[in-house]
């Protein structure tokens, strides 16, 4: 690992940006001065990995964005939640590499770029393959890759070193050995099946490529007349049969039409034969259970070039496969086609189909439909169903072999319902269409000759050319134009970013297999599957561990964000508007259980003010310590390491684990020391089993509440008289605990955490100490519930002040009674302190009481407010929560309401009863004193 000490500290530029210090510290906490500074130095000094090195691995390598892409709210997601486990791994002493890249992505690549060649009103096709390319690549280094400069902002620990890229040398010639090896093994093959086409960019389509959006079109019923018209009815009238389609621009290639067999409508019209509308052509009605009886009018017309479904079925039945919309997406001009409608746009077809069907009588009925459209992602026009002579892998004995490994847990999904989804998905898998008719891209390593013979390089010698083989230089032959599919490149990313297929290069032996891949549910079956088969199929390994899912991240609806919606959020609006940190909390926060994640600004800001907290807190112990240093002398460990807050220290320090541990027992501890280091204790063990779990979410919701409610606003109180005495026990254990939770909460906030560490006295950066370990002697349950006892008496306490209608900064005096009032009593101070009454011995006169938790507290009524005037008050009080929850309840009994109020609206209407409820049954417990 690369020695991370302090060269320069960026927290000298957040005290040159205000004048207001406390012990190194500005007055408030600015992301905007204090977040860059690191972030630029974790990008400039990188975390370096070393193969070397005998830690155990752990490896995440970055799921690669678009080149073309910049960042959205689920990279930043995403990263997040990478950056979060790699950090935690790396300060609890793994090898820990976190391996950042980016993908070629084929189509959107050379729509950007064939886009600004059109505006100097040229085509790649003028330039040529050569040219248009080296016009890719100088796009790419002036502006590809902005995502990866937006991504260090968001403070990744990455080993930038290690960089990749999908076009890289020694990736594109993984992807030919890949190639190679599956062809020379049966595996890749040529042949025609169903595409998605892609009219526009004029190339296939993976199924990730294309966007599905319900439109309305028009379902139409048509009329197929019989060849024998004195056949009975069976959808429709004597001597025919309907079908309905919403697309019959496509009718002049119907080669069948499909009834269940079980269908008893269409039992005598099996074998018999039906006229295409339009046309003099005669098709067959065949059986099949691709027809669905219970689906629009029972009968399936059968289209083989122009429908997935309609091809199977066609493979079935041997059916002809002619097509009539061609590669431009118009209908063709064979004599399939009637001419009235060759060559006219394929939606223009369709009205024209629809209006002469109309004329003929043989359509039944038109009425709108909403149908799920394909469209592509990239040019955003409808892709048309095809088939295609392509390149394709056989994907059923890779998938065979991942099922094996999920059987035996080799990979492990979190959460585990999607365990079952994938195998499913693997369990039904289909041949993959690998080729593209791109020019960005790996072009296929495969040549032809003038009969067609396909020729692929020698797997002994894949990086050999066929052109440049002396076997085949009799032989004039020319290259496959094709390009593959980008995910043919990406599935190797595990193992081809370590130097596979050179298995002894040193990163892949030490850093291959991952562990833990860390992406969206949404392409479990597109990229983390064919990952899956590519680690055993290529390197006999499942290529990770753990697959670790989350959800989608949705605007504020529930709705997935798109510019067409105009619902985007662009994060780094967020980040400065809030702060990194704030929202890498945020991203955190909302993390759980793989579930769809939506948009919600109070998670940001309550990242802002955990923030400022933190930050406020962090100066308060500053200032406290550097008072009370100022009072101490000696060489002790223990003195020195509290020292250092006001001047720099002259050795090492002590780790904020063994300052714990000296402090076990010492006699100068409060109850309120001993208290927060065994509270520490726990929760380091609570959110390293969340972290241990990559339950994200559930960690620092836990760290969360323990350093605001327990650390900030609970111990940093309490500790205060302590600390004016200038008490070394109290000083360091608000040091320790702070560095410690600082520790604690780094991998989620890298950048506060780190400026708050650095201002403590340490030279070495946060993101290379070691993780805070459980000690069991920091384990005090007797403190632990002597303390519970005094947050008991101050809840109470602050309870009766509010009762009796006085402010939080007014005096009162108060008695504490039962078992624990001795514990209570013998540490009023702290109770005096943050619930700002008075103990006294007695009270004279009518009291209030109220019991916290065992506590019993009592105040004077008598002196402290007119008695008589309060009760009708509190009266009031119960009228009005009786008011309230009769408002909540009566729309709660409402089944209208109920049936057409969103969720949130119900679940606020039943708070709002539980609320009002227990405020009601507490009040009456307060008046059933005075009856």
């Amino acid at each position: 690992m690369t020695d991370l000490t302090h060269t320069t500290d960026p927290s000298a530029a957040a005290d040159a940006a205000s004048p207001e210090t406390e012990g190194g510290l500005a007055k408030t906490f600015e992301p905007q001065v204090v977040e860059p500074a690191w972030a630029e130095r974790w990008r400039t000094e990188p975390f370096r990995a070393d193969a070397t090195s005998g830690k155990p691995p752990f490896t995440i390598m970055i799921p690669p964005p678009n080149v073309t892409g910049n960042l959205h709210l689920g990279h930043a997601l995403d990263n997040t939640l990478i950056d979060t486990l790699i950090r935690y791994k790396r300060m609890a002493g793994f090898e820990a590499l976190y391996l950042p890249g980016m993908d070629h992505a084929g189509i959107s690549t050379q729509v950007v770029v064939e886009k600004q060649l059109r505006e100097q009103g040229v085509s790649r096709h003028d330039l040529g393959r050569e040219r248009f390319l080296d016009n890719v690549w100088e796009w790419k280094a002036e502006s590809g890759g902005m995502i990866l400069n937006q991504l260090s902002r968001l403070g990744v620990s990455a080993d930038w070193t290690r960089e990749r890229f999908t076009m890289d040398e020694g990736l594109s010639r993984a992807v030919r050995h890949q190639f190679v090896r599956l062809y020379h093994d049966g595996y890749a093959y040529r042949g025609e099946r169903m595409v998605n086409w892609d009219v526009s960019a004029q190339t296939t389509l993976s199924e990730l490529e294309i966007d599905r959006e319900n439109r309305k079109v028009k379902m139409v019923t048509l009329a197929y007349r019989l060849r024998d018209p004195q056949l009975p009815a069976s959808n429709g009238e004597p001597g025919e049969i309907r079908i309905s389609t919403v697309r019959p621009e496509t009718i002049f290639a119907d080669q069948a039409i499909a009834v269940n067999p079980a269908d008893a409508r269409f039992t005598h019209l099996i074998g018999q034969q039906a006229r295409i509308p339009l046309t003099d052509r005669f098709i067959p009605i065949i059986a099949d259970e691709a027809a669905e009886m219970e689906f629009g009018v029972g009968a399936l017309k059968i289209t083989p070039a122009h429908d997935p479904t309609d091809f199977e079925v066609g493979e079935r039945h041997g059916l002809a496969r002619p097509s009539v919309i061609d590669l431009h997406g118009n209908l063709t001009t064979d004599e399939l086609v009637p001419e009235a409608f060759r060559g006219l746009e394929r939606f223009a077809a369709r009205k024209a189909v629809i209006r002469a069907l109309a004329e003929s009588g043989e359509l039944i009925e038109e009425k709108d439909h909403d149908a799920p459209l394909a469209i592509s992602e990239r040019t955003k026009v409808p892709v048309e169903p095809i088939i295609s002579e392509q390149w394709f892998v056989k994907m059923t004995p890779f998938a065979e072999q991942v099922l094996e490994g999920l059987e035996k847990g080799e990979i492990r999904l979190t959460p585990e319902r999607y365990a079952k989804v994938n195998r499913d998905w693997l369990e039904n898998i289909r041949d993959w269409n690998i080729s593209r008719q791109l020019w960005w891209g790996h072009q296929i390593p495969a040549w032809y000759d003038e009969d067609g013979q396909i020729y692929v390089p020698d797997p002994e010698n894949p990086d050999l050319d066929c052109d440049q083989d002396p076997r085949y230089a009799h032989l004039k032959l020319r290259r496959d134009p094709d390009v593959f599919d980008t995910w043919f490149s990406s599935n190797l990313w595990p193992f081809s970013t370590l130097g596979w297929p050179d298995t002894d290069a040193e990163d892949f032996r030490k850093f291959y297999p991952t562990q833990v891949l860390v992406t969206g549910y949404d392409i479990l079956f597109f990229w983390v599957a064919r990952m899956q088969m590519a680690g055993y199929g290529l390197t006999g390994q499942a290529p990770f561990s753990t697959v670790m899912l989350h959800g989608l991240y949705l605007d504020e609806k529930g709705q997935k964000m798109s510019k067409s919606k105009g619902n985007g959020i662009d994060p780094l609006e967020l980040f400065d508007r809030y702060g990194v940190d704030a929202c890498r909390f945020a991203f955190a926060y909302l993390s759980t259980g793989g579930q769809d994640i939506r948009h919600d600004a109070r998670r940001f800001e309550q990242g802002r003010n955990f923030a400022n907290k933190l930050w406020n807190a962090t100066r308060f112990a500053l200032m406290r310590l550097t008072e009370g240093a100022a009072t101490l002398s000696g060489d002790d460990d223990l003195t020195q390491y509290v020292l250092a807050v006001s001047q720099p220290p002259q050795g090492n320090l002590m780790r904020s684990r063994d300052v714990l541990a000296a402090l076990v027992g010492r006699s100068d501890l409060t109850l309120a020391d001993r208290w927060i280091i065994s509270r520490l204790n726990a929760v380091t063990a609570e959110a390293s089993a969340h972290l241990d779990a990559l339950d994200i979410g559930a960690a620092i919701r836990a760290l969360y509440s323990f350093t605001w409610d327990e650390f900030c606003d609970w111990y940093i109180e309490a500790a205060k008289p302590a600390l004016l005495e200038g008490q070394l026990g109290t000083m360091a254990t608000l040091k320790a605990v702070l560095e410690h939770i600082l520790k604690l909460l780094h991998p989620v906030v890298p950048f506060i955490t780190s400026e708050l560490y650095a201002s403590l006295g340490h030279r070495q950066q946060l993101a290379v100490h070691t993780w805070p370990v459980v000690n069991p002697a920091l384990h005090d349950a007797s403190a632990t519930g002597a303390f519970d006892a005094l947050r008991a008496a101050v809840a109470a306490a602050r309870s009766l002040k509010s009762e009796l209608g006085l402010s939080p900064q007014e005096r009162l005096n108060v008695v504490v009674e039962g078992e624990l009032a001795a514990t209570v009593e013998d540490n009023a101070r702290v109770v005096e302190s943050i619930a700002r009454v008075n103990l006294v011995p007695a009270l004279e006169g009518r009291t209030l009481i109220l019991v916290e938790q065992g506590v019993t507290v009592r105040a004077p009524l008598e002196g402290t407010v007119d008695i008589a005037d309060w009760l009708g008050k509190q009266r009031k009080r119960l009228a009005e929560f009786d008011k309230q929850i009769r408002q909540a309840q009566g729309k709660l009994d409402n089944a209208g309401f109920v049936a057409r109020a969103p969720a949130e609206v119900i679940e606020e209407e039943k708070r709002r009863v539980q609320d009002f409820g227990a405020q009601k049954e507490r009040l009456e417990g307060v008046l059933a004193q005075f009856v």
